[in-house]
């Protein structure tokens, strides 16, 4: 599936491991990938690029804001 702010969280949390993964990491996540990797499927992202946006996701998650880098 194509990345994009308002894609379904399913791929993402399929790919972060649905059993330990939130629906607010899933979003934050989304958001991250969204801005770095809008068009790119969520399968096609390298593993050091995803390991960057889960390091992101984090950011955001704990601050709420989607502007941290």
């Amino acid at each position: 599936m194509k990345i994009s702010a308002d894609m379904p969280l399913e791929p993402i949390m399929d790919r972060m491991g649905a059993q330990g993964t939130s629906l607010a990491e899933a979003e934050a996540m989304r958001a991250v990938l969204a801005r770095d990797h809008a068009g790119v499927d969520v399968t096609a992202v390298p593993e050091d690029q995803w390991l960057a946006a889960l390091g992101q996701m984090e950011l955001v998650k704990d601050t709420g804001n989607e502007g941290m880098r």
